[in-house]
């Protein structure tokens, strides 16, 4: 599973910039970015959006990326109610 590397760069939308939560807990993280055409295409996924994906301390996501979605807050949201049930211990 490749994982997406994102940097910032002169001119990029602030509006696009990652968004990342860890859970105090377990240590889990989940990742909000922004998918463009391209690269939701090489994830099979429908279009650009929001996606995100969790991963485990220390390992590579679990899976393809979740979405897209059309807001940053709607992929969050959607990690955030899922959030429970994949850091559960």
């Amino acid at each position: 599973m490749a994982r997406a590397i994102i940097t910032t760069q002169t001119g990029r939308r602030p509006a696009h910039e990652p968004i990342y939560d860890i859970d105090p807990r377990t240590g889990g993280s989940i990742e909000v970015f922004y998918a463009d055409r391209v690269l939701a295409k090489s994830f099979g996924t429908r279009g650009a959006g929001w996606c995100w994906w969790a991963c485990q301390p220390g390992c590579l996501p679990d899976g393809p990326p979740i979405g897209p979605f059309a807001t940053s807050y709607a992929a969050y949201r959607n990690a955030r109610i899922s959030r429970d049930q994949l850091f559960a211990k």
